[in-house]
């Protein structure tokens, strides 16, 4: 079974005599034992390598699986994921229920709606699900092309859905999920909307495209596993304004590749910046239980420090190691991360350990989170802003905003800014992510300039030690001053 595609001219390194690519990281974990191996060529349909390949110990199968035995691979997306191709018949029937009842309820709601993307491309081109898609997409016409009015309706379409019944999950301001059940076996479905801004269509995820209004409406149909369900009035224009025009050939290493005005549309107006992201929701998945369980020198620094218990909100918290560590010394917390995988196991973590600590995301790329984050935050009187090991994983534009939000968070001469922050590359045990290391200067005077007034600033080694790793890092303790 298909388990991954790649396409070298974009996934790989060249290097003297072939490519190199390396595994995604979501795969590394199977990757123990013997695996037939088949590596094939799809523009010459040729296999270009077959034999028996060791991993790891090489003991055992590798087997690329859920915990219940559904086969996994990766879609286009970068997730581990079930494909339509290993699904049975019944888990298939079940998805396609949903597609006819949601595009029902959509016709109800008076809004024209038609499948779309990958679902589309399997329809008209053999009638079938493409065994390497794993969702299903629906597109509906909003009736409007300001993004306020595109993302109202949509919350009003999501909402209509679950006072009938559906379980769903917002995605952006253009799009949600809905919930089949279990999601994991049967799959979801997309609900996108798409909007014109002057001649040009636009839809989440990646879509811009100048297609006419007549290729869409009046809306025909399309059979897909023998379901009869709506489509445009052209499918062949929108899915080559989609794929390009070899839409009809195969293709399992395909990826959208929107230009730079489609990503400014539909990132400033729906989506907000997700920039690493991937990288920290999959680190979260992988990797959390390696983490230290004990809380950082840090930490326990602050602890033995304090007056007192403090109400304190941890950004950058990650698996919670010393939020839930505050809390257990009686301190009121609230433990922000970017990755909501990782908000998910702190919250497991707490639940497990009957800590009253509180977690949620926040995306310091997404200045309406930051703004809406730091007003909200504003509202509980909080003693701290904790931010350990955040400031190097930033980029520019994600570290202002973390002032701005800890500006909008600690009320003058009565709050303290905690940071710790490595300012040196070295090696690192987790292998390597974005980071940007930054001097204790350069952080002094943007806090300055941000309102704040530094209490202490210390820099060098020994303050985070963890295993064989002793990294130079900053600590800086800050307040708000008083206006003048």
């Amino acid at each position: 079974a298909r388990v991954w595609s790649c396409l070298p001219g974009r996934d790989a390194v060249k290097r003297a005599g072939g490519w190199d690519i390396a595994w995604p990281i979501l795969l590394k974990p199977f990757l123990d034992g013997t695996a037939d191996v088949v590596i094939r060529d799809l523009q010459a349909d040729a296999a270009v390598f077959t034999g028996e390949v060791s991993f790891g110990s090489g003991s055992g199968q590798v087997r690329v699986s859920s915990p219940d035995g559904l086969p996994l691979a990766i879609d286009k997306g970068g997730f581990l994921t079930p494909m339509f191709g290993d699904r049975d018949q019944q888990r298939i029937e079940t998805l396609l229920d949903g597609c006819q009842h949601a595009l029902a309820i959509l016709a109800e709601l008076e809004v024209p709606a038609f499948l779309a993307f990958g679902c589309l491309l399997g329809a008209v081109r053999d009638g079938r699900l493409i065994g390497h898609d794993n969702d299903a997409d629906l597109v509906y016409l909003a009736s409007a092309s300001h993004p306020v009015d595109v993302i109202l309706e949509s919350l009003r379409f999501e909402r209509a859905f679950r006072e009938r019944g559906w379980s769903t999950r917002r995605m952006s301001g253009g799009d949600f999920k809905l919930l089949l059940d279990p999601p994991e076996a049967q799959g979801e479905i997309d609900v996108f909307a798409g909007f014109y801004r002057g001649k040009t269509l636009y839809s989440i995820p990646s879509f811009g495209a100048a297609v006419s209004p007549k290729s869409l409406l009046p809306l025909s149909t399309v059979v897909l596993e023998g379901r009869e369900l709506t489509a445009p009035a052209d499918s062949g224009r929108l899915l080559t304004a989609s794929y390009g025009p070899r839409w009809r050939t195969p293709d399992p290493t395909f990826k959208f590749a929107p230009s730079r005005r489609t990503k400014r549309v539909l990132v400033g107006f729906l989506r907000g910046e997700r920039r690493h992201q991937r990288y920290w929701d999959d680190f979260y998945k992988l990797h959390a239980d390696g983490v230290p369980r004990n809380p950082s020198a840090y930490a326990e620094h602050l602890v033995e420090h304090a007056d007192g218990p403090m109400s304190v909100v941890d950004i950058g918290a990650g698996t919670g190691r010393d939020a839930l560590y505050f809390a257990r010394q009686g301190w009121r917390v609230l433990g922000c991360d970017y990755s909501r995988a990782g908000v998910k196991y702190a919250e497991s973590w707490a639940a497990d350990q009957g800590l009253a600590a509180e977690f949620r995301a926040l995306n310091l790329y997404d200045m309406r989170d930051v703004l809406v984050s730091g007003a909200s935050l504003a509202r509980q009187g909080l003693d701290a802003v904790y931010a350990r090991f955040l400031v190097h994983a930033l980029e520019a534009e994600g570290r202002q905003n973390l002032w701005l939000v800890s500006r909008s968070v600690l009320r003058p001469l009565a709050g303290r800014l905690y940071l710790e922050f490595r300012t040196e590359t070295t090696q690192h045990e987790y292998g390597e992510h974005f980071r940007q290391f930054v001097q204790p200067a350069v952080v002094i005077a943007e806090l300055e300039h941000h309102g704040f007034e530094i209490e202490h600033c210390e820099n060098g080694h020994g303050l985070a030690v963890h295993k064989d790793e002793d990294p130079r890092v900053c600590r800086i303790t800050a307040s708000v001053r008083k206006a003048q």
